[in-house]
């Protein structure tokens, strides 16, 4: 991996500046001023506190032999003041040793990748690391100073039109200070979700109210999803701007489409509608039927829609939609991101994760920003990227309005279309569901884990068995659209 000491697209290393105490992220080897996590250069109160940890890639997996380093830094200082290191273990497990007295950033590199993380809890710490990426932004009615990320001593000037860049950034919880007249200013605090090589954050503002916080003038990044590729965290005092929700249209539709351009496919095995008002039967994660008082009912695309609470889902029986060409479709109001869910399922033909009785799933990854395909929760080849962040094509679910998902399969791959419009790759993603002995449920919008309940409203959801037409996906989606 190359060192970011080099002056690449702007960046400048703060080495010459700082001496010893640069350490570049990216670089294998360490200063000498970096030590073991027994010292660490110049502190004495070391030691009264031990973080353990695990350092994980983007796709969830250990990383064996990570290299992890505590960095003695915050968003008000100029420079990483010092740090202490150690190795992770064959399971990417990690121990170390750290003064809790100071404020600490977590860093681990490994397997081509790296990642950042501000620990909530010193006790424990979880590293995920990733492909650097390129970083874009600017920072409105500034034409002078740095910017810098906590956690890395390389910088990248303020051009005069207020813009900067970071040729490589690691992944995760980044903290990015403006810095002007060598005095820390303002900072934004991101924690990534994107799978592609360069990230653009809209310019960056100076509010006289939020009192050293940047924003950014899009109400989108405020929703709580991972929007435009990052998942922004500012403290409830901080103002920024308010959602603009459009109510749903409740009036009538017609939302039978005929598929025009098939013959024969409306005599099919499996052709499950549910308008969600009254004709859906909701359990709890425990496999229990929900109490019909707990089910909340709201306005949907057309009628009535349920909003599921954590560790509901909608249960359609063992059907096995898996086993040959299928579609799946639904309407979602997405309220994005919530605390304590990572995966949000949209789709799930199984009964229990932990036993691998699952055939398939479609769920939303929010710390990647992407749809995600699975038949193999445990192998790495299990896993389909559909959507991949891509907010040109739409792949991106938009939060706070009304949206359409559908999954086609057909002939081996898989086409995922949002709002009518290809998400996916235009030859289709190759899948194959997990062969199963036994037949298994399936669900909508949840399974037995509570914290993998769809966080938004759920309606007109469609499971067919067979593969519909782009143009059918198009028709059904405009029959609905505001």
């Amino acid at each position: 991996m190359d060192s970011l000491f080099k002056n690449a697209s702007g960046v400048i290393s703060l080495k010459n500046l700082f001496g010893c105490a640069a350490v570049s992220l990216f670089a294998l080897g360490v200063t000498a001023c970096t030590k073991s996590d027994e010292t660490a250069g110049g502190v004495t109160d070391i030691g009264n506190s031990v973080a353990s940890g695990f350092v994980v890639t983007e796709g969830n997996q250990p990383v064996a032999h990570a290299r992890v380093v505590a960095y003695y830094d915050n968003w008000d200082k100029a420079a990483i003041e010092d740090s202490v290191e150690t190795i992770a273990d064959d399971n990417g497990m990690f121990s170390l040793k750290f003064d809790s007295t100071r404020n600490v950033v977590f860093y681990a590199e490994g397997n081509e990748g790296s990642g950042l993380s501000r620990i909530q809890n010193k006790a424990s710490a979880h590293v995920m690391v990733g492909h650097p990426r390129r970083l874009e932004s600017s920072i409105a009615a500034t034409n002078s100073g740095y910017m810098r990320i906590v956690g890395s001593n390389e910088m990248a000037p303020v051009n005069e039109d207020g813009s900067f860049a970071f040729a490589s950034m690691p992944v995760g919880e980044i903290s990015l200070v403006y810095v002007a007249g060598e005095q820390p200013k303002a900072r934004f605090d991101f924690m990534t979700a994107v799978v592609g090589d360069t990230l653009v954050i809209p310019s960056l503002e100076q509010r006289d109210q939020n009192n050293g916080w940047l924003t950014i003038s899009d109400y989108h990044y405020y929703s709580g999803a991972a929007y435009g590729g990052i998942m922004v965290d500012v403290p409830a005092e901080v103002s920024v701007p308010e959602p603009v929700i459009v109510p749903p249209d409740t009036s009538a539709k017609d939302t039978v489409v005929n598929d025009t351009t098939a013959t024969g496919v409306e005599d099919l095995d499996i052709s499950v509608r549910l308008d969600m008002e009254g004709n859906a039967q909701v359990y709890n994660s425990d496999g229990t039927p929900a109490d019909p008082d707990s089910v909340e009912y709201v306005e949907g695309i057309s009628g009535k829609g349920i909003l599921l609470k954590v560790g509901q889902y909608v249960d359609v029986g063992e059907i096995d939609p898996s086993a040959g060409d299928f579609t799946l479709s639904m309407w979602t109001f997405w309220k994005g991101f919530r605390q304590g869910s990572i995966y949000q399922l949209l789709f799930a033909q199984r009964s229990d994760w932990m036993t691998s009785t699952a055939r398939f799933q479609l769920q939303y990854d929010v710390t990647i920003s992407s749809i995600v395909a699975v038949s193999d929760g445990i192998s790495a080849t299990g896993y389909a990227w559909l959507s991949k962040g891509n907010t040109e094509r739409g792949g991106v679910l938009p939060p706070n309005e009304w949206a359409n998902i559908t999954l086609v399969y057909e002939n081996g791959k898989l086409f995922l279309y949002v709002n009518g419009e290809l998400a996916s790759e235009p030859a289709g993603v190759p899948f194959k569901p997990k062969d199963m002995a036994e037949p298994v449920p399936f669900r909508i919008g949840g399974t037995e884990v509570a914290n993998d309940t769809w966080n938004g409203i759920i309606d007109e959801v469609t499971i067919e068995s067979t593969a519909r037409s782009a143009e059918w996906v198009k028709a059904q989606y405009e029959a609905l659209a505001k």
